[in-house]
């Protein structure tokens, strides 16, 4: 097909896509996590449509982060394939209305006065209405994947809870693995701090950092600040991170910047 020129191009462009893309059929039975994601990433039209990334990143974390015991039953979780294959039935009808919308001349190539002004509007109000019930059907994807998350894990006796904390706790046994006494970490309570680890306990970190209001006095006793501070930070805090040497300074002229502007 020839590429369109003039100014119906854009127009001829996007119409050309519409017609390329065929309709999306009902998934049945996926058999692998890539079955899944390939059943949403089919939801759209190129350089019309995206693809729903931020669906199919939702539905490929939650998968990962799963026990491989419990995969499984996510994949094959009929609320959510449900759900995926409403969201294609929607696909359909919105393409289809996107379509009969392309296939209206604009006014520069109808001419404005015989232009079906009230016709151009109706097709573009039905294609608008599609849109947004495709958009509400991928919101529910995402809601229904979350759901089906908790009914992997209940199908192996588990909990979403009991998996957080699991994570959270392996998170801590590895971060203190690593740490020690002098170690630099970056933090923030709540602006970011760096500063010297001075314990290691087993769920927190004691850390000494320079006190940015040193010289000063407190305004509530009177007393000199002093010229460093402790604070605990939670060892599966996702602000808790050790440096090395080479990015320590990157971190101190960060700070240095971020005091600067207060």
């Amino acid at each position: 097909m020839e590429t369109p020129l003039g100014a119906s191009a854009g127009r001829q462009k996007t119409l050309q896509a519409l017609e390329e893309q065929t309709e999306l059929t009902p998934v049945d039975e996926p058999d692998s996590i890539n079955d899944i994601i390939r059943a949403v990433n089919d939801i759209a039209v190129k350089r019309v449509l995206s693809p729903p990334q931020k669906t199919v990143e939702q539905i490929d974390e939650i998968y990962t982060a799963l026990p491989a015991e419990a995969q499984p039953h996510y994949v094959s979780d009929d609320q959510l394939l449900r759900q995926i294959n409403a969201a294609r039935r929607q696909f359909n009808d919105w393409m289809g209305k996107r379509q009969r919308m392309a296939e209206m001349p604009s006014p520069v190539e109808a001419g404005r006065a015989n232009y079906p002004t009230q016709r151009a509007q109706k097709r573009s109000r039905l294609e608008h209405e599609a849109r947004e019930e495709l958009e509400a059907k991928l919101d529910h994807v995402q809601s229904t994947a979350r759901g089906a998350e908790q009914r992997a894990l209940n199908a192996i006796g588990s909990s979403v809870g009991e998996q957080t904390e699991q994570r959270r706790e392996q998170q801590r046994n590895e971060l203190r693995e690593q740490l020690s006494e002098g170690t630099i970490v970056k933090f923030r309570n709540p602006q970011l701090r760096a500063g010297r680890v001075i314990r290691v306990n087993r769920k927190s970190v004691r850390v000494q950092y320079p006190n940015p209001r040193a010289g000063t006095t407190c305004p509530l006793t009177g007393e000199e600040e002093p010229d460093e501070r402790e604070d605990r930070v939670q060892l599966d805090s996702e602000y808790l991170e050790m440096l090395d040497a080479e990015s320590i300074d990157e971190a101190v002229s960060a700070i240095d910047d971020l005091e600067s502007q207060r």
